[in-house]
């Protein structure tokens, strides 16, 4: 039976941990035991509602002044206004169009929807599909997920990709389809949406959850490298402080290299988690589910460090940077490619 679930803040649960935002509401359909595709999900959501792009009016003297330049998204069930600003060359895409695009997948071999989550006062929906990729690295069980987002934020760009879950200490990386995300993007906002770029799109998105073997090849890779306790804390400078790597090959090379040295939270935070423990105002927290039980130290338990940290230590926005946020800038990414040249 599904389940609708409307919170303040997310329980720790598989998906409700990963989608944790400090002072946002969400709204989270559960499907998990049902068939459903996209379109029926969104429907059984109540997230089937549109979007309208009306002029913005403005009274002035008494006089209601309407503009021909200027336009707001409302929602066409109960007339919210979701962002107002906008010019005529933004086009809306309807929650209904990404579900649609969800539906091509639908049919695609072990593809299962579970999931959709309104969160940012209806200005973001996601859609959540089970792809039925898993693979095991040692004790670890990694599970692949499709993920299709609609933005209403007047900004942000539709996305679809995939994203790797550890469920063993609930840890996210996205693998980011730049290329399609790019192309996608372009049709979201700018021009209207045709066949010919639904069928790029679904090409492109089905030779992608076909080769999700690269992730798996990657995490293999990682863990066959040993660390020892040096090498980690290397790898976690590298990762968020490299300017700090000339000093640390000088020093002793351990963690008292940290002690005269401020603004290396994040580093001291990972560092935490690979002994199962967080330090919070100097209090030392007991880590639950972080698996350093059932993994040696290697590249493969050090980012996985890093993904702890970013999905459930760091502050901040973490649907954003769990989720939203991908390339060069996101810490995930960077710390994926430092391992895999620390491994070479």
């Amino acid at each position: 039976m599904a389940e609708r679930i409307i919170m303040n803040e997310v329980k720790k649960f598989e998906w409700e941990s990963l989608m944790s935002m400090t002072g946002n509401k969400i709204s989270k359909f559960n499907a998990i035991d049902e068939n459903l595709n996209c379109s029926q999900l969104m429907r059984n959501a109540d997230l089937d509602w549109t979007v309208s792009k009306v002029p913005v009016q403005a009274t002035i003297d008494d006089k209601v002044i309407t503009s021909d330049k200027l336009f707001s998204l409302v929602k066409s069930d109960d007339n919210k206004i979701l962002v107002s600003g906008l010019t005529n060359q933004y086009h809306v895409m309807q929650n209904e169009k990404m579900a649609q695009l969800g539906d091509m997948f639908y049919n695609l071999a072990g593809v299962k929807f579970e999931h959709c989550i309104n969160y940012k006062d209806d200005k973001v929906i996601t859609f959540l599909a089970n792809t039925g990729a898993s693979f095991n690295i040692g004790n670890d069980q990694v599970k692949n997920y499709l993920m299709l987002t609609n933005f209403h934020t007047g900004r942000d760009k539709g996305k679809i990709n995939t994203t790797n879950v550890n469920p063993v200490c609930e840890n996210t990386y996205m693998v980011a389809l730049s290329d399609i995300e790019q192309f996608y993007i372009g049709i979201t906002h700018r021009v209207e949406f045709d066949d010919k770029m639904e069928e790029l799109i679904y090409k492109k998105i089905s030779d992608a959850l076909k080769s999700n073997k690269r992730y798996k090849e990657q995490a293999e890779t990682l863990n066959s490298y040993s660390l020892t306790e040096s090498d980690m804390l290397k790898y976690f400078i590298l990762v968020y402080n490299p300017k700090l790597i000339a000093d640390f090959d000088k020093s002793k090379k351990d963690y008292s290299f940290f002690n005269d040295i401020s603004g290396n939270k994040q580093i001291k935070s990972c560092y935490g988690v690979w002994h199962d423990t967080y330090e919070n105002n100097g209090t030392m927290y007991k880590l639950e589910n972080t698996g350093n039980d059932i993994r040696q130290d290697t590249l493969w338990k050090a980012f996985n460090c890093i993904t702890y940290n970013e999905d459930h230590l760091r502050a901040g926005d973490r649907v954003s940077n769990t989720f939203i946020t991908n390339g060069k800038d996101n810490i995930k990414d960077k710390a994926m490619q430092t391992a895999l040249e620390m491994a070479v």
